[in-house]
C-alpha cells in the first residue's frame, strides 16, 4: 500500500486515528471483500460486506455526530480516512450516497423518531437508499419537477416519474421531491418524501448507458401511498431540505480519493513504455500533464477539506461545495481522457483482452467519466452558483 500524503501536519490524536484506520484495513480488506467476480451480484455482495465491516468498526460515517452513530471526526481525520481508503484500494460501501447525503439531511431536518428509525440502518447497510430528484423535464432546473403528491387523510399519494436514478434496481428506499401544492410559486409547494421501493404502484426500469451497464433507472409512481410521517422537513418546504442534500452531495462528490487513485494509475502508466515505444516519463509533454494533475489534486484536497468541514455536524455546506464539485469532476474527467491517450491503441480494449493495458480498464473509465460533469449538478449549474453566491454577479435569468 502506498503511503498517502495528507498535505497537513498531524496531531497525536490524528496519528492515533490514522493507525486505527490502517489496522482496520489490514484486517478487514480480505479476499472476500476485494473479490474478483465481475457480475452485479458479486459486486453488490462485496459492497454490502464492506459496509458491514465499516459499521462494526465505527467507521461507516466518521463525520456524523457521535449521538447519531458517527465519531464527530475533524476535517483532518476525514482527509486521513479518505486518503487511507484510497491508498488501500478499498471498495465502495453499498450505502455511500446515503451516508454522505441523506443521513446528514435527516440529522439536520428529521424528527427524533425519523433519526431513530432511519440512521442506524443507513449506517449498517441494512436498508439501501437511492435518490429520486431528476425528472425527464426537470434535471438542471430541478424545481420544474412534475411529480405530484396529494395529501389524503394521514397518507400521501404520489404520481409521476423520476429518471437517472442510481441504485434503484437494488435499493430498498428512495427519497424524492414531489409537488404538494401546485398553486405555489415554483420553488415553493415542494415536499421531500421517504418512500419504500416495495410499495405498490412503483415500477423500476433500467437504462442501458454508454458503458454497456445499467447503473441508472427510470422510476414510475402510480398512486403510490405512503404515510404523512414519511415527509422529511415541513410540508411544502422540501426545497430547502433538498438544497441541504445537494450541498452534502457536492461535498461527497468533491472527496478526492478517486482522482488520487487515478493519478497513481497515470503515474504507473507513464513509467511503462507507451504507444511511442518509450516511457512516458521521458516525454516532456506527458511529464508536464501529470505534474499539472498532481498540483490540481493537491489543491482539491485542501478545498475538499474546507467543504467537508462545512458539511459535518448538521450544518449545510455553503456554495464553496460547488467549487469543490466543479473542479473535482472536471479534473477527474480530464485524467480519464489523458489515460486513454497514454494507453494508446490498447486503451480501446476491455480489461483482460489481449494487448489491453495492465493499469485498469481505461476505456470503461473514459466512457464512465462522460457523466462526471453531470452528477450532483452540471458544471454549468455549479458555475452559476459560484458566480451568484460567491462572486456576487447578477442572477442567471
Amino acid at each position: 500500500m502506498s503511503e498517502p500524503d495528507y498535505g497537513v501536519v498531524l496531531t497525536e490524536a490524528d496519528q492515533q486515528f490514522r493507525d486505527e484506520v490502517r489496522a482496520f484495513l489490514a484486517s478487514a480488506l480480505t479476499t472476500d471483500v476485494r473479490g474478483s467476480g465481475r457480475s452485479e451480484g458479486d459486486r453488490l455482495q462485496r459492497m454490502r460486506l464492506w459496509q458491514s465491516r465499516l459499521h462494526d468498526a465505527g467507521l461507516a460515517a466518521i463525520s456524523w455526530p457521535v449521538q447519531f452513530g458517527g465519531r464527530g471526526a475533524t476535517p483532518v481525520q476525514q482527509l486521513i480516512f479518505n486518503a487511507e481508503m484510497a491508498a488501500a484500494h478499498a471498495p465502495e460501501p453499498i450505502n455511500r450516497s446515503a451516508v454522505n447525503q441523506l443521513g446528514p439531511t435527516i440529522i439536520q431536518w428529521g424528527t427524533d423518531e425519523q433519526r431513530r428509525r432511519y440512521l442506524p440502518k443507513i449506517l449498517s447497510g441494512e436498508e439501501v437508499w437511492c435518490q429520486g430528484f431528476s425528472e425527464p423535464d426537470a434535471g438542471s432546473d430541478l424545481a420544474a419537477l412534475k411529480t405530484r403528491a396529494e395529501l389524503c387523510d394521514d397518507e400521501v399519494i404520489i404520481n409521476g416519474q423520476k429518471i437517472w436514478t442510481s441504485k434503484a434496481q437494488y435499493a430498498d428506499w428512495i427519497y424524492i421531491l414531489a409537488r404538494t401544492d401546485p398553486t405555489a410559486a415554483k420553488h415553493q409547494g415542494i415536499s421531500y418524501i421517504l418512500v419504500p421501493l416495495n410499495t405498490t404502484g412503483i415500477e423500476v426500469r433500467p437504462i442501458r448507458q454508454i458503458t454497456g451497464q445499467a447503473e441508472f433507472n427510470e422510476v414510475f409512481f402510480d398512486s403510490v401511498r405512503v404515510p404523512v410521517a414519511n415527509l422529511l422537513g415541513p410540508l411544502n418546504g422540501g426545497w430547502q431540505v433538498a438544497k441541504s442534500t445537494l450541498g452534502y452531495e457536492r461535498v461527497g462528490q468533491s472527496r478526492t480519493h478517486r482522482i488520487e487513485r487515478r493519478l497513481g494509475i497515470l503515474v504507473r502508466m507513464a513509467q511503462e513504455r507507451g504507444a511511442l515505444g518509450q516511457p512516458g516519463r521521458d516525454d516532456g509533454y506527458v511529464a508536464d500533464r501529470i505534474v499539472g494533475f498532481a498540483a490540481r489534486v493537491e489543491a482539491l484536497r485542501q478545498i475538499s477539506a474546507q467543504a467537508t468541514a462545512a458539511g459535518v455536524r448538521g450544518i449545510s455546506p455553503g456554495p464553496e461545495a460547488s467549487v469543490a464539485k466543479l473542479l473535482t469532476s472536471e479534473v477527474d474527467q480530464a485524467m480519464a481522457d489523458f489515460g486513454l491517450d497514454l494507453a494508446g491503441p490498447a486503451g480501446t480494449l476491455e480489461r483482460g483482452s489481449v494487448g489491453a493495458t495492465k493499469n485498469g480498464n481505461v476505456a470503461q473509465s473514459y466512457l464512465l467519466m462522460r457523466a462526471a460533469t453531470f452528477g450532483a449538478g452540471t458544471s454549468e449549474i455549479q458555475r452559476n452558483v459560484i458566480a451568484e453566491k460567491l462572486l456576487g454577479l447578477p442572477r442567471d435569468p
